[in-house]
């Protein structure tokens, strides 16, 4: 028991390092972000759900670089996007609506949530045929860049947010680099580490996966919850879109670009599908008067325990 035990404490370790760096790392970001003048809504899209999403996206990356040294990653790496996607949508926006009762523009929604079931689905298709290719990878990616792009040049820019002439953002950049070393470094513990656990203990890669992205699903939640509590609803409604589309993305995208991960349909078929459920639920209440209220959010956090249960006694 002394070899899990110590693999299972380095796991939660490496993890909450990954949580606290990642968190400095968004808000130098931001920081950064704000003195460029973007609006909040597209701050919360492109630079702070990027930022909350370092976690999955470094440990896909890993994924990929230990895939290539001969260690099957892939479920872990699968499990983290899909447990890190299914934990925002329901038990984070679903605390947000708890907290405040978060407005959204039909603009927005329209544009965004179609993007988002989107990216959901063209990761599911890429998975299909039991791989995520390092082709496929790649057009995941570029598909997130085509989002970005037009996202760049639909939001107007917000003047009020400038930074003041001749502030220096050196201090922000190095402690921004310095953060997202952290998380390079943290996130390789912790994909070694959550493969050896699940060696050991007899549980798949993919549950620990699972397990792990909603553990690096806490920026999103910090970060939402200090955003509506600032009152910046658009910001924090920005953050869990924009997560959930830079994950199935980006995060899967970048990390199959490496080695390409293998995908059993047939066994991850019921995550898939109650993700997808999830989404449309949260987006229609969303869409019911543009806006989430508290008893909606506590649905959407029964639904997430009503998954944990499931999946427990599934195994």
């Amino acid at each position: 028991m002394a070899l899990p035990a110590l693999s299972a404490l380095t796991v939660i370790v490496g993890l909450g390092v990954l949580l606290y760096a990642s968190d400095i790392a968004v808000n130098r970001a931001r920081k950064v972000a704000f003195k460029l003048g973007v609006s909040e809504l597209l701050i919360g899209l492109t630079v702070i759900s990027i930022g909350t999403s370092l976690p999955e996206i470094f440990l896909n990356l890993t994924a990929g670089f230990v895939r290539l040294q001969g260690l099957e990653s892939s479920g872990i790496a699968i499990g983290n996007v899909i447990g890190s996607c299914l934990s925002q949508i329901t038990i984070i926006l679903g605390l947000v609506g708890l907290v405040t009762t978060l407005s959204v523009s039909k603009r927005s929604l329209k544009r965004d949530g179609i993007m988002l079931l989107a990216a959901i689905m063209l990761m599911y298709v890429s998975a299909l045929d039991g791989e995520i290719s390092r082709l496929d990878g790649a057009i995941l990616v570029f598909i997130y860049a085509l989002y970005l792009f037009g996202l760049s040049h639909e939001e107007k820019l917000n003047g009020d947010t400038r930074a003041k002439e001749g502030e220096s953002h050196i201090p922000d950049v190095i402690v921004l680099t310095a953060a997202l070393l952290a998380v390079v470094l943290s996130s390789t513990v912790v994909v070694r580490e959550g493969l050896n656990l699940a060696a050991m203990i007899g549980v798949s890669p993919f549950i620990i996966g699972l397990l792990a992205g909603v553990g690096t699903s806490l920026p999103e939640l910090s970060i939402s919850l200090g955003a509506v509590s600032k009152g910046a609803k658009s910001l924090s409604f920005g953050n869990l879109i924009g997560s959930n589309i830079t994950d199935p993305l980006l995060s899967i995208g970048l990390g199959a670009g490496v080695a390409g991960f293998l995908v059993d349909i047939a066994s991850i078929g019921f995550d898939f599908g109650f993700w997808v459920f999830s989404t449309l639920l949260a987006l229609l209440f969303l869409w019911s008067g543009r806006r989430l209220d508290r008893r909606e959010g506590s649905f959407l956090i029964i639904l997430f325990l009503g998954y944990v249960y499931l999946k427990i006694h599934s195994l």
